[in-house]
């Protein structure tokens, strides 16, 4: 009797979805279900065929891969007698409990989640807003791959990084602490993980299966680019590439404030030592050492990326909402629960209020003229 193919949902089907989506279905060989929001998304998404292609511009050489994912849904159509054992969220870290809501009656206490967003504070969403009457096994993703939508569901990527994915601490741990061991003995038991580390898959992704606390301080390091850039490319209206020169000054500003509070949020991180050669050792210095994050920082974004519009920044253009609330806003949201006082936070609040200010200067721009040209 031949085995069913084994389904992967992914919920939010913009860049990043649609590069592990696209990933997956070639190279893991699974059947990738997208779920949309609506009908009428789904009729969209229908218009096109349900082909999605992806061109790779980053080696010698362009190809273009193109998938088609027959099974795409949503809640309306989804079918009443279903299940989701294995789901991949990359939707707008604002959107993720909303967008989780019509499909929480097909998620059970075994069903793999993994989050692969921008940000942080979507987890304690999680933890305290959605799954509160059980946890379902959650893993966390911390992608830094380039790739942007050129229209429709046409996607570029254009940068080649890797996928950093990890086990998210149960409910019933407060450690943040796994071994090697750990590690090892969960990507042999579980479906997701099982996937994840497949060679093809792998080697399409440059997917690293990492201990919490490697992952954590990867996490920490790509927030800190983004809560410098995101916001401040927002706020100027810039490209990457236009504060290489000048970004300095303000971006030792964040990360002092924002280290600051991030070491006090997560001590045990920064506290961290190998317990035995079964735990990995960890380089902390890379967030921890302000001049070697703000280098860091500047090279990655400004210089490496020099070319680039942040997405933050394409939201404020395109007159969406933004993520600010979890990148800046996340530092406000640790200083009230920590009992830092205001004082702490006040660049991160400033800069909160600038990026709204960007986006309602551009709405009323959008409606009712520039009045610079008048």
């Amino acid at each position: 009797m031949t085995q069913a193919q084994q389904k992967v949902f992914v919920l939010g089907f913009g860049s990043i979805g649609v590069l592990l989506a696209s990933q997956l279905q070639q190279n893991a060989r699974v059947s990738v279900v997208p779920l949309f929001r609506s009908e009428k998304r789904l009729q969209d998404f229908g218009d096109s065929e349900r082909k999605v292609s992806v061109k790779c511009t980053y080696d010698e050489g362009v190809s273009i891969r193109e998938n088609v994912y027959n099974g795409a849904t949503c809640p309306e159509l989804f079918p009443k007698d279903g299940k989701i054992d294995n789901l991949i969220i990359t939707t707008k870290t604002y959107q993720t409990k909303d967008a989780l809501a019509p499909y929480m009656k097909y998620i059970h206490p075994q069903t793999n989640v993994m989050l692969v967003q921008n940000g942080l504070g979507v987890l304690e969403v999680l933890k305290d807003e959605v799954f509160v009457d059980f946890r379902p096994n959650l893993f966390q993703g911390v992608i830094s791959h380039g790739v942007y939508q050129t229209t429709g569901f046409s996607f570029t990527h254009a940068g080649f990084g890797d996928l950093k994915i990890s086990r998210l601490p149960g409910a019933d741990s407060d450690s943040i602490v796994q071994s090697n061991k750990f590690i090892g003995n969960d990507k042999e038991s579980n479906s997701l993980l099982e996937l994840f580390t497949q060679p093809d898959f792998t080697k399409g992704l440059n997917v690293v299966h990492m201990t919490y606390q490697e992952m954590l301080l990867g996490q920490l390091e790509k927030y800190m680019v983004n809560t410098c850039m995101n916001s401040v490319t927002s706020i100027l209206d810039c490209i990457n590439g236009e504060l290489i020169d000048v970004a300095a000054p303000t971006f030792d500003a964040i990360i002092a404030e924002s280290l600051a509070v991030l070491k006090a949020a997560y001590k045990p991180l920064f506290d961290y030592k190998p317990e035995s050669e079964d735990y990995p050792d960890i380089d902390l210095s890379r967030v921890l050492d302000p001049v070697k994050l703000r280098d860091f920082i500047i090279w990655v974004a400004c210089d490496k990326a020099g070319g680039n519009s942040s997405s933050m920044r394409q939201d404020t253009v395109n007159l969406r909402e933004t993520e600010v609330e979890y990148l800046n806003g996340y530092i406000v949201k640790l200083c009230k629960e920590l009992n830092l006082g205001p004082e702490h936070c006040k660049i991160n609040q400033t800069l909160v209020d600038l990026v709204k200010l960007r986006l309602e200067l551009n709405r009323y721009r959008d409606k009712h003229g520039d009045m610079r040209l008048q």
